[in-house]
């Protein structure tokens, strides 16, 4: 294998898992340790990664989407504010689909034990809801993708094809007001977009954080949802934007420790 395919193996692995060790490579590609660690300066020196001590981790930046437990511990407050605001939309006899963003998992952590189905791509999410006895639960299967703990791909498309869902919950990498909702990942953004496609109501959960800006790929315009539930942080100016696109805007309660936006 030439040094120019490693480096593609080694960026798709990384975006996979969120980081590689040089070990696992050497065997991998059965090829010296010296051979990666040369591999791994240039593509550090090419911003491509970033080298740590027997391995290497993705270079973050607005674009890029940290690894789950990264994005678990971000914001928890602004996401259980959303949370609670989304329970108040879901009725018994729901047919639901929750997605793997971080929000939607504090969502699944309040929900009650109620008569519905839910429909879920996300581990996490299926590992908390399955305690629920009265909860139908459906999960997509698929690719299973390390990074985000959950199922991607077109297995799990097809699943949600297949599912008459009434209420969508997902969340997004970025909210640009021109160009809409965005994510890091394209098998995310094609997921999202078949959720999209089949859902009758879609909800996007966003934080303040994620106003005006943009990831990677734009899974839908800001016409293509019905509501967007959005926290207390969010400043009048972001909200207003939102507004004048004809965004359904849904702003949380306030909890302790809230500053009120300016």
């Amino acid at each position: 294998m030439f040094a120019h395919q490693r480096h593609l193996e080694i960026s798709r692995t990384l975006e996979r898992q969120g980081g590689v060790k040089v070990s696992a490579l050497a065997r991998r590609f059965e090829v010296a340790e010296e051979t990666i660690r040369r591999d791994l300066m240039k593509m550090e020196a090419d911003n491509l990664l970033v080298r740590t001590h027997g391995g290497a981790l993705p270079v973050e930046t607005p674009q890029s989407s940290p690894p789950y437990h990264l994005r678990e511990i971000s914001e928890v407050e602004a996401k259980k504010a959303i949370a609670r605001c989304a329970l108040e939309e879901i009725e018994e006899e729901d047919t639901l689909f929750l997605d793997g963003s971080t929000t939607a998992y504090q969502l699944a952590r309040i929900f009650p034990d109620l008569r519905c189905t839910v429909i879920t791509h996300s581990e996490p999410i299926f590992s908390e809801l399955c305690r629920r006895t009265n909860v139908e639960l459906i999960s997509t299967g698929g690719l299973y993708d390390r990074r985000s703990a959950s199922f991607v791909g077109p297995l799990a498309e097809q699943l949600i094809s297949t599912c008459q869902i009434n209420k969508a919950f997902i969340g997004c990498k970025g909210i640009d007001f021109k160009r809409g909702f965005s994510d890091a990942s394209v098998r995310h953004m094609n997921l999202k977009r078949s959720v999209i496609d089949w859902a009758e109501t879609v909800y996007i959960l966003a934080d303040h954080s994620k106003m005006e800006q943009r990831s990677r790929y734009f899974f839908a315009a800001l016409n293509n949802v019905a509501k967007v539930i959005t926290d207390p942080q969010t400043t009048p100016a972001h909200r207003n934007a939102l507004q004048r696109a004809g965004v359904h805007l849904m702003v949380s309660k306030h909890t302790p420790g809230y500053r009120h936006a300016k």
